[in-house]
């Protein structure tokens, strides 16, 4: 009995013009979406190619002081997906782009926010905007009359004579609203599906499949969640109410709450105040290890009972390349303990929200959407790990080559020509595999999968409701 309901939920649907329309505009918004999206991901491919080209080349053809040629430096950019097309993220806030220079550890900066006018600033039109806002309110146009208006028509009675239960009504009205929703949204499914063979990078085919079905059981969600509102409402104009007041709550109200909430319980420092930590740790010290005078006189000494030499223009190699790795290598000790504070209050504030989810299913999808297109900030925090790893032992090499070939302390006449550039390797970002990003967010798979089932065992509850 169900699926005979089923098929006729979608036939009345189709005769109804306002399902038409609903649908029409979906599949305006997704086109405009993904020619947007897959325009700037293209966009975003061609620059950063253009732009790593460029870098290699000048990088090659120098001819310099290896510290000299560290000032130099170079920029590394974040490799986009293609699932960047459907979720951009946190990408155009977070920036995709790090500066490898010396003396200096940079943070991933040059977002497009900052470039931009106050348009970006309420969100870009995304598949992914599209689908946890406003497929979310047709699901709720669609669905919120589904029990209401058997029972206002007086079919409720008749079901029953014909044999058809409760739960066959229920079940059938989530099916055919479910399957008509799945068919207005295929086209944006084909092409995920068609961008994934085309461009074939690594792991796209699981995080893209994994996308889905969490997308898929979101839908679920909201038609059974909107079918059972109806059943228990007086009204279809009541069902329509609590539906659309459920909706804004959610995708409207809740997250800037919780938002708020996430930014007060675990407050971040300013840029101002993070950059002032670190010119004070480096200059004073960490702990009992003295300025920055006192450290550079210890290690002096240390590299003269190294060598067993009583000055520095006796060592064999060039001080100056020795001292400027050492302090390198406490910059970065200072960074690493500076930024783990921050770091710290950050992934407090994404538990935070995370934990949020238990209230609000699209706080879930929200936090697995961005983790599955690698445009969250565990994404974004891995891309600047990996990089201040590649920054250092870059900037490592370069020193190191200054100290054994450039002669003695206080020479700077030493210079290094395109074979040694050439030989410097270049930037490799892996990307974290699906599973990482699935176990990242589990949390929010959890509340989405309690939620879901939740709402199922609402369904038999419901039907009992149904029958007095």
């Amino acid at each position: 009995m169900w699926h005979i309901i089923a098929k006729k939920e979608i036939r009345q649907a189709w005769r109804d013009k306002l399902f038409l329309t609903l649908a029409a505009i979906t599949w305006l918004l997704l086109l405009v979406a993904a020619i947007g999206g897959y325009a700037r991901y293209q966009q975003a491919q061609q620059q950063q190619r253009m732009a790593s080209d460029q870098l290699r080349q000048e990088w090659e053809h120098q001819e310099a002081n290896p510290h000299s040629a560290a000032h130099f430096g170079t920029w590394l950019f974040k490799p986009l997906t293609f699932l960047t097309v459907y979720d951009n993220g946190l990408n155009n806030y977070t920036g995709i782009s790090y500066r490898v220079e010396a003396h200096k550890q940079h943070e991933v900066n040059h977002s497009n926010i900052q470039d931009t006018d106050s348009q970006l600033r309420f969100g870009e039109l995304s598949i992914a905007l599209v689908c946890q806002l406003l497929v979310p309110l047709l699901i709720v146009l669609l669905a919120y009359g589904s029990i209401t208006r058997e029972r206002e028509q007086n079919t409720l009675r008749l079901l029953r004579i014909q044999g058809g239960s409760h739960a066959a009504l229920l079940a059938g009205k989530i099916a055919g609203n479910y399957a008509m929703i799945v068919l207005i949204l295929s086209p944006a499914l084909l092409l995920l599906a068609a961008g994934a063979w085309i461009f074939q990078q690594p792991d796209l085919f699981t995080r893209a499949g994994t996308f889905v079905v969490a997308y898929l059981g979101y839908f679920l969600l909201i038609t059974i969640l909107t079918v059972i509102i109806s059943a228990w409402s007086k009204s279809s104009s009541g069902s329509l109410f609590i539906n659309l007041g459920a909706w804004v709550w959610c995708a409207v109200l809740l997250p800037r709450i919780a938002a708020n909430w996430a930014d007060q319980a675990a407050p971040l420092p300013s840029r101002h105040a993070f950059n002032l930590q670190l010119q004070e740790g480096y200059s004073k010290g960490l702990g009992n290890d003295g300025a920055v005078m006192d450290r550079r006189k210890r290690f002096e000494q240390q590299v003269l009972q190294q060598y067993k030499v009583d000055s520095i223009q006796q060592l064999p190699v060039n001080f100056d390349g020795l001292s400027m790795q050492y302090g390198e290598d406490y910059s970065a000790l200072v960074y690493q303990q500076v930024a783990a504070t921050t770091d710290s209050l950050i992934r407090c504030q994404q538990h935070l929200l995370e934990n949020a989810a238990w209230a609000n299913p699209f706080i879930a999808l929200q936090q697995l959407s961005m983790g599955l297109t690698a445009t969250d900030y565990f994404h974004h925090l891995g891309f600047h790990q990996q990089a201040r790893v590649y920054r250092d032992a870059f900037i490592r090499t370069l020193n190191l080559d200054l100290a054994k070939n450039g002669g003695n302390y206080g020479s700077y006449d030493y210079k290094v020509g395109p074979a040694f550039f050439r030989n410097t390797q270049d930037f490799r970002y892996r990307l974290p595999s699906t599973s990482n990003a699935i176990a990242t967010h589990g949390r929010a798979w959890l509340a989405l999968i309690a939620w879901l089932g939740i709402a199922c065992l609402l369904i038999p509850f419901t039907a009992q409701k149904l029958a007095y």
